[in-house]
């Protein structure tokens, strides 16, 4: 449904409750941060026209999935939704930005797509509950705000091999230990799927080999057994042709002498 900045406010005006007059004040700012009075309403959510960028959520329901398609999750898009304990981030989101879900403080576990490059300052900030989050990528960019003041959190899970770029750009200390979880998801595992297709592939290829040399093997050992055999046979021939000729020869001896 299409609809102007005047008609969303109008909307939410009709379905906030206690904190209207905030949520009308962080409806506003991100409505201003957009060049365009053309929007998109679901019922759920505003979105820009072509709906590639989340503007804001306007329900307070525990659970919401995003839509496919959405590139942006906007600024300040789900501040304050503190009823919201899970959210489903499509692949095609490529950027989160500032305070995307700060102070969401029934959140507690977030799964961030490979496809997001960038996540801006205070984006998961605030949240109270928040104890899990897991990378299947490594972003470009990566806020040393992104989680601040999170006390729960503990558990940010990573792509193999990227532990370092992620304690930089957060600016974990050295030696702390008990932020980074390693695990090898998204592409990795492909890879990692790929490469255990290509062992199979070599192992069945060894086997058949093993087995090829088995029977030529078994091939050498019959040879082998058979060829005393084959030459006692010949030994035997040998030996009857050549009493068979001292026969005829004998025959023709006594001929002569007449």
């Amino acid at each position: 449904m299409k609809e102007n900045k005047k008609a969303i406010l109008e909307i939410l005006k009709k379905k906030s409750k206690k904190d209207g007059k905030f949520e009308n004040l962080v409806l506003n700012l991100a409505l201003q941060k957009i060049d365009s009075d053309n929007f998109e309403f679901d019922g759920e959510a505003v979105y820009t026209a072509d709906k590639k960028r989340l503007v804001y959520y306007m329900n307070h329901d525990a659970s919401f999935t995003i839509p496919e398609g959405v590139e942006i999750i906007g600024e300040m898009a789900f501040r304050g939704k503190k009823q919201l304990s899970h959210v489903i981030i499509p692949s095609t989101v490529k950027e989160i930005e500032h305070d995307a879900f700060y102070d969401c403080d029934e959140l507690d576990n977030i799964y961030v797509p490979a496809s997001v490059k960038a996540i801006r300052a205070y984006a998961f900030a605030e949240c109270d509950k928040l104890k899990k989050i897991t990378f299947a990528g490594t972003p470009e960019k990566l806020s040393r705000h992104t989680f601040d003041d999170c006390d729960l959190l503990h558990d940010i899970i990573v792509p193999a091999g990227s532990s370092k770029f992620f304690r930089k750009e957060l600016h974990f200390i050295d030696g702390d230990t008990d932020f980074l979880v390693l695990e090898v998801p998204g592409k990795d595992s492909k890879e990692s799927s790929k490469n255990k297709k290509d062992e199979k592939v070599s192992e069945k290829k060894a086997n058949t080999e093993k087995k090829e040399k088995t029977s030529e093997k078994k091939a050498n050992l019959e040879k082998k057994k058979t060829a005393p055999e084959k030459k006692a046979v010949e030994e035997k021939a040998e030996k009857k042709e050549a009493s068979v000729k001292k026969e005829n020869n004998a025959k023709k001896e006594p001929a002569k002498t007449k």
